[in-house]
C-alpha cells in the first residue's frame, strides 16, 4: 500500500469539499426553482393574514416590534410594501444567518456573514437625502457588535428607499470588492455607491484607525436581473434581493413570482422565522 503525502490528501480533501459544496448548492437552487407554490393550507392562511386581519391586531411580537395587520395589509396584491414588513424580514433574514453558520447541512457557499442594515441606515446615513454624514450612522454596526471589515463580514445589505417612491438594494461585497446595486426598475444610483464607499473609509478610521483605500473596488450595476412591469412591487423585489444576496444565490425569480412572495412572506412573518 502506497501512503498518500499529507499535502495531495489536504489538496485531495479540499477538492472533494467544494464538489460537495457546490452539489448542495445545485440541490438548494433546484429544490428553489420547484418552490415558488404554497401548500392549499399556507395559501389559505395567507389569504386570512393579508386580507383578513383587523388593522390593530397583533399578528406576532418579535425583534421588540409588535407586527400589526395593517403592516399585512401591504402584502396585498397590488399595494406598496411598508417599512416595517421589509424591516421585520432583515432581521429573520439575520436570525437564518446565526442558524445557518452552525449548520453542518448548509452549503458553506451560504454561510456568508453578513451585516444586515433596516430601511431607516442609508435614510439616516444621508440626512434623508441631503447630503452624507457619518456622524448619524456611527454607532450602528456596533451595536450588531460587528465591524465593517472583511476580517468580520463577507457583506453588508442596505435598503434604499429612492425618493420617497421606490426600493432598492445595495451591497457592500468584501467577498469581490465592489459596492453593488440592485434595481428592479434597471436604473444606476451612483451617489448611493459613493455614499457607501465612504462609509466603509469612515468606519475603518473610526474603529480601526486605518486608512483603507478602495480604488480597486468597483462600482456593479448588474443588468440582468429580475425587472417588475409595475408600479408596486419594488419592495419585494428588495426584500427578495436581500434574501439571495445574503446566500450568494442567483436571482432565479421574476414578476410572475411576486404574488408567491407576498403571501410566502406572510406566513414566515406568522412563524417569525424564514422557512
Amino acid at each position: 500500500t502506497t501512503l498518500v503525502p499529507p499535502k495531495i490528501r489536504k489538496q485531495a480533501r479540499n477538492i472533494f469539499d467544494e464538489i460537495i459544496s457546490e452539489f448542495l448548492q445545485e440541490v438548494a437552487a433546484e429544490n428553489l426553482e420547484q418552490g415558488f407554490e404554497l401548500s392549499r393550507e399556507e395559501k389559505k392562511e395567507a389569504e386570512r393574514l393579508i386580507y383578513g386581519t383587523d388593522e390593530k391586531e397583533i399578528v406576532i411580537k418579535k425583534f421588540n416590534v409588535d407586527l400589526l395587520g395593517k403592516d399585512m395589509h401591504t402584502l396585498q396584491d397590488g399595494v406598496w410594501l411598508n417599512d416595517e414588513v421589509i424591516n421585520f424580514h432583515i432581521k429573520m433574514f439575520q436570525d437564518r444567518m446565526l442558524d445557518y453558520q452552525k449548520s453542518p447541512t448548509v452549503p458553506s457557499a451560504e454561510k456568508v456573514r453578513c451585516l444586515f442594515f433596516n430601511t431607516f441606515f442609508y435614510s439616516k446615513l444621508t440626512q434623508k437625502g441631503k447630503g452624507y454624514k457619518y456622524k448619524g450612522v456611527r454607532r450602528w454596526s456596533k451595536k450588531q457588535k460587528l465591524e465593517v471589515h472583511p476580517s468580520s463580514i463577507d457583506k453588508v445589505i442596505v435598503p434604499v428607499n429612492v425618493h420617497g417612491t421606490h426600493w432598492c438594494l445595495a451591497v457592500i461585497n468584501f467577498q469581490k470588492k465592489r459596492f453593488e446595486y440592485f434595481d428592479s426598475l434597471g436604473s444606476k444610483n451612483i451617489r448611493c455607491l459613493e455614499n457607501l464607499r465612504q462609509y466603509v473609509i469612515d468606519e475603518m478610521k473610526h474603529y480601526r484607525n486605518e486608512v483603507v483605500d478602495l480604488s480597486d473596488w468597483t462600482n456593479y450595476f448588474p443588468k440582468d436581473i429580475p425587472q417588475q412591469n409595475n408600479g408596486c412591487d419594488c419592495g419585494v423585489f428588495t426584500t427578495q434581493f436581500a434574501n439571495y444576496a445574503s446566500l450568494n444565490r442567483k436571482f432565479d425569480f421574476s414578476q410572475e413570482n411576486m404574488s408567491y412572495f407576498r403571501r410566502k412572506m406572510a406566513i414566515d412573518i406568522a412563524r417569525g422565522s424564514i422557512t
